[in-house]
């Protein structure tokens, strides 16, 4: 016989976790910032590594990034492939504005651990 207590009775009462009215304020405002984010993009092409391509790029990031915060909040459940997936593409969009550092590696480690994910789990 385990010490260890049944999963069932550490859940939390449903009063201590995130309040609908606040989910909802939280995905309006992350609506809002992302309609700026979408406002700001610059106009035509830019060649790679110019300003115009830096901001680019560093918009995309914002936008995934805000991407993964509203998959984060929308629900009572979390899809972990589906956050998985989403913060994923934030590293590969960040390696390019930190060349040099790790951050493809963690791309690449994200993606494997993509194969090894249970398909469909959700955190509650």
């Amino acid at each position: 016989m385990s010490n260890e207590s049944d999963p069932e009775d550490r859940r939390v009462p449903r009063e201590s976790r995130l309040r609908q009215e606040h989910r909802e304020s939280i995905l309006r405002a992350l609506k809002e910032v992302h309609a700026r984010v979408h406002e700001a993009e610059p106009d035509g092409a830019s060649p790679k590594l110019s300003q115009g391509w830096v901001d680019r790029r560093r918009l995309l990031l914002v936008d995934l990034a805000l991407n993964l915060c509203e998959e984060a909040v929308r629900g009572e459940t979390l899809g972990t492939r589906e956050l998985a997936e989403q913060l994923h593409s934030v590293l590969c969009v960040a390696k390019d504005l930190a060349p040099g550092h790790a951050i493809e590696k963690a791309a690449e480690l994200m993606l494997e651990a993509l194969g090894e994910g249970e398909p469909g789990l959700v955190v509650d």
